[in-house]
């Protein structure tokens, strides 16, 4: 297998990880569950261009080796986790991890940054035109989720994520 093929296989394998990292659970501070079902089809219709996405959660049976390819973060702090990932080679990504305690979140954050780095040594190689577009990836936090948006239209994604978690009760 040609390294080529290799880190695509990566980048596949790590998009399906984000898509397990659903931001279920609740945080420290005691907000209700989320819905990473929910969520994700809240993410992807923000922005039409992610309708041809290839997405899972942490519901999946091998979650936790799917998980790997977005973060380093250990799996016994990861409460759920959601990905979605352009399955066409485009550099178009959303990842949620929702962690079991709130002091975790900074940690998860940093490993999808680490992620967009190796994302974007990829992209650099074997997909000029969409470094440009990792190098533009929003990663932050919300309550105990960390979450990675990759899209044309992340602010309208941000927006749809963080009005689908202001409405849990």
């Amino acid at each position: 297998m040609n390294g080529g093929k290799r880190i695509l296989l990566f980048c596949l394998a790590a998009l399906l990880a984000l898509s397990l990292c659903a931001c279920g659970g609740e945080p420290q501070s005691g907000g209700a569950q989320v819905n990473m079902s929910q969520l994700q089809q809240a993410m992807l219709a923000a922005d039409p261009s992610l309708q041809q996405m290839t997405s899972v959660t942490s519901e999946a049976a091998d979650g936790e080796t799917l998980f790997a390819y977005v973060s380093a973060l250990p799996y016994d702090k990861v409460e759920s986790f959601l990905l979605s990932y352009s399955s066409a080679g485009q550099a178009d990504e959303l990842a949620v991890i929702a962690v079991k305690d709130t002091k975790d979140v900074e940690e998860a954050a940093q490993s999808l940054r680490d992620h967009v780095q190796q994302r974007l040594q990829l992209f650099r190689q074997y997909g000029p035109d969409q470094a440009a577009r990792v190098e533009q990836a929003l990663v932050f936090t919300q309550d105990n989720c960390a979450v990675l948006i990759i899209a044309d239209q992340s602010q309208a994604v941000r927006e749809a994520l963080e009005q689908t978690l202001s409405a849990r009760a």
